[in-house]
């Protein structure tokens, strides 16, 4: 019940001080959202570290993978004026090349941590449908890969999709999943940002926007 009062409150906020108003839907699921989160907090057996806690994490440019090695940079963005979520996903080699591209568009304005969790998903789901047999996956939400990587069952939306990453991952065989800078993450960034304009599209190196094509190249140069 604290809980929901202080949504509401916040929500009451955005409607006085921003004249942005939201469905009660939304509302309830931000609550459910907010209350796994906390309890997870509070739980003294699980904690969450403040530093990336894997070999391999916390990258701040991006690497190219081993050999024959597919690697998966996602990202996701929030279009509040359009009442959007986007996602951008670039897989290269391990010569740095592009090997696809891909967005995905949903018509639903999500919490940032649901909708990087959504995009963690959706590009486990493109691996899978691919049947790339050895895979990197790499996304900046800290919250949704360490939530990932723990046992822990969270009653929540986005408790629910985490519990589906799991799962597909459990069917994948040699995949890897890391954590990094936003700065190693620009090429995902910018796809995710352009998803409103190229919704649900798959890209290959003659088809992709211009600005990403522009950052995998960089990437390239840097390392």
């Amino acid at each position: 019940m604290i809980m929901l009062c202080w949504s509401l409150w916040r929500y009451r906020n955005d409607v006085v001080w921003n004249k942005k108003f939201s469905r009660p839907e939304r509302v309830v699921a931000t609550t459910l959202e907010y209350l796994s989160q906390w309890k997870i907090a509070q739980n003294r057996f699980y904690k969450v570290p403040l530093q990336p806690s894997m070999l391999g994490d916390g990258a701040e440019i991006w690497v190219k993978p081993q050999q024959y090695t597919v690697k998966i940079s996602v990202d996701a963005a929030t279009f509040n004026d359009r009442h959007a979520t986007g996602m951008g996903m670039v897989a290269r080699d391990y010569t740095g090349g592009l090997v696809s591209a891909k967005t995905k568009l949903l018509q639903e304005l999500l919490q940032p941590s649901m909708a990087e969790a959504v995009a963690i998903k959706e590009a486990l789901s493109w691996i899978k449908e691919m049947k790339w047999d050895k895979t990197v996956v790499e996304s900046d939400c800290l919250v949704a890969i360490q939530s990932i990587r723990s046992s822990v069952h969270m009653r929540s939306r986005f408790g629910r999709t985490i519990e589906d990453c799991r799962r597909i991952i459990k069917g994948l065989n040699n995949m890897e999943l890391y954590f990094i800078k936003r700065s190693a993450n620009r090429s995902a960034h910018e796809l995710a940002r352009l998803s409103h304009m190229y919704p649900d599209r798959i890209f290959d190196g003659s088809s992709i926007p211009v600005i990403v094509k522009d950052c995998i190249v960089l990437d390239s140069v840097e390392k």
